[in-house]
C-alpha cells in the first residue's frame, strides 16, 4: 500500500458552490451561500470559487475582498435557463468538491459531480412535507411529498449532507434512516450572525408608536404557512392604534394584494404599512433601524434567516418555536424569552405587548445580550471549519481506498 499524505497538508482544497447570484437580490439561499463561501475561504489551504450564471466587475471585487473567486459558465447554450447553465462550470476550473443547495441548486451540483468526477455536498434548506401542510394550494401535500423525495434522493447520493439548523438536520436524518447514510454523515450548520448589520444604528428613546416588522412575500399560497395572518390579528387584537405592523417584502406590483390579505385579518389601515422587497443590504438595514421589534410567526420554518438578520442589527425579535432559529435560541441563555410557543394570535399579541412594556434602552440591551450569547454559540468560522474538516475527511478516505486498491 502506498503511503498516503493527508490532503489538507499538501494542496489547496478546491471547493465550488453553485449559486444564482453573489448578492442577496433573491434573499435567503443567496445570503447563506455568500456567508458560507466567505467562511470557507478563511480556512487554511482552501480555494473557494463560487459558480454563478453571470457577474459584474463590482461583484467580482466584492467577492475577492473576502477571498472568494467568481466564475461563470463559458458555454453558450440557447434555450437553457440560468440554473441549467450551472451544469457546466468553466472547463478550466479545477473542482474537488461541488456544493448544491436544495432542490434548485442540488440537481446541477449532482450533474457537475458526475461530469467532473468530484465529491458533492448537499445542503438542505427546507422540509417540504411540513411546509405543504400549511399551503393554500390544490395538491399541496402531494407536491410536498414529491419535493421531499427529490431532496432525499439528492441527500442519499451526496458525499456530505448538511442541514441548516437543528430542525432541518433532524428532519433529514430521520428521512435517511434505512439508507447507507450514517448520522455522522449529516452535519448541522447553524448560521451565525451577519456582521454587516452589527453597526446599524438604533434610536435610544421610545416614540409614541411601536413598529413591529414582519418579512415575506405575502403570497396567498404562503399566507398561513408564514403566519402573516397571525401577525395582523395579533396587532389588531391589542386594540391599541399605537401598535403598527410593517410588512416588508411584497413582490413588485403586488402591494395592494398583500395589503388586502392583511386587512382581511382585521387590522386597520391606520396600523398597516406594506413595502416592497429590499434588495440592497443597506436598505434592509434601514428597515431594522426604523423598527421596534421584528417577528417571525411562521407556523413552520426551516430556519428563519430574516429574523437572524434582525437580531444581527441588535433589534429585539420574537420567533416561532417551530423554526430552526427558535430551536437554536433554546440552546443559549435567555433564548427562550424570545420564542413564542403558540400559533394563536392572542399569544403573539401578549408577547409583543410584553416586549413593548420595557423601556427601549432595556429592550435594546437585552437584544444585544441575546446576540452576544448567540455569537458565542454559533459562529460562521467554526461552522465552516467543521464542514471543511468533514470534506477533507471524505477526500482522504477516498484517496486511501484508491491507494489500497
Amino acid at each position: 500500500m502506498k503511503q498516503t499524505l493527508l490532503f489538507s497538508l499538501k494542496q489547496n482544497l478546491k471547493i465550488s458552490p453553485l449559486a444564482d447570484e453573489w448578492g442577496s437580490a433573491k434573499g435567503g439561499i443567496s445570503t447563506l451561500n455568500r456567508e458560507l463561501c466567505k467562511g470557507m475561504a478563511q480556512q487554511e489551504n482552501v480555494l473557494v470559487t463560487l459558480v454563478v450564471p453571470e457577474y459584474n466587475e463590482k461583484e467580482k471585487q466584492a467577492a475577492l475582498e473576502h477571498g472568494v473567486h467568481l466564475a461563470a459558465p463559458d458555454l453558450e447554450l440557447p434555450g437553457n435557463d440560468s440554473i441549467a447553465m450551472l451544469n457546466f462550470p468553466p472547463a478550466d476550473l479545477a473542482i474537488d468538491v461541488v456544493i448544491g443547495h436544495g432542490r434548485k441548486l442540488g440537481p446541477p451540483a449532482n450533474v457537475v459531480a458526475k461530469l467532473r468526477r468530484c465529491k458533492r455536498v448537499h445542503i438542505v434548506h427546507t422540509a417540504s412535507e411540513q411546509i405543504a401542510m400549511y399551503k393554500n394550494k390544490p395538491q399541496a401535500i402531494a407536491d410536498g411529498e414529491k419535493k421531499h423525495e427529490i431532496e432525499k434522493a439528492l441527500s442519499k447520493s451526496a458525499d456530505v449532507v448538511v442541514g441548516i439548523g437543528p430542525k432541518l438536520t433532524e428532519s433529514i436524518k430521520v428521512s435517511l434512516r434505512g439508507s447507507n447514510k450514517k448520522e455522522e454523515d449529516v452535519l448541522n450548520l447553524t448560521p451565525g450572525t451577519f456582521s454587516e448589520f452589527s453597526e446599524v444604528p438604533q434610536a435610544g428613546k421610545d416614540g409614541e408608536l411601536f413598529y413591529t416588522l414582519v418579512f415575506g412575500r405575502g403570497d396567498y399560497e404562503d399566507f398561513e404557512l408564514k403566519g402573516y395572518d397571525i401577525a395582523a390579528k395579533a396587532v389588531a387584537g391589542l386594540n391599541d392604534k399605537t401598535y403598527k405592523l410593517v410588512f416588508v417584502g411584497a413582490p413588485e406590483g403586488k402591494h395592494e394584494e398583500v395589503a388586502a390579505n392583511l386587512l382581511h385579518c382585521g387590522i386597520s389601515r391606520t396600523q398597516l404599512t406594506v413595502r416592497g422587497f429590499r434588495e440592497s443590504r443597506e436598505k434592509l438595514g434601514e428597515q431594522f433601524s426604523q423598527a421596534d421589534l421584528a417577528i417571525m410567526p411562521s407556523r413552520t420554518e426551516g430556519f428563519g434567516l430574516a429574523a437572524l438578520e434582525a437580531l444581527s442589527a441588535g433589534l429585539p425579535i420574537l420567533v416561532s418555536d417551530n423554526s430552526g432559529l427558535g430551536k437554536a435560541l433554546a440552546k443559549i441563555p435567555f433564548g427562550t424569552y424570545f420564542v413564542v410557543e403558540s400559533d394563536e394570535p392572542e399569544e403573539w399579541g401578549k408577547a409583543i405587548s410584553r416586549i413593548r412594556k420595557k423601556p427601549r434602552p432595556i429592550r435594546l440591551e437585552e437584544a444585544r445580550e441575546l446576540r452576544s450569547h448567540y455569537d458565542r454559540k454559533f459562529q460562521w468560522g467554526e461552522q465552516c471549519a467543521t464542514l471543511v474538516k468533514k470534506i477533507r475527511h471524505v477526500l482522504d478516505l477516498t484517496k486511501t481506498e484508491s491507494d489500497t486498491a
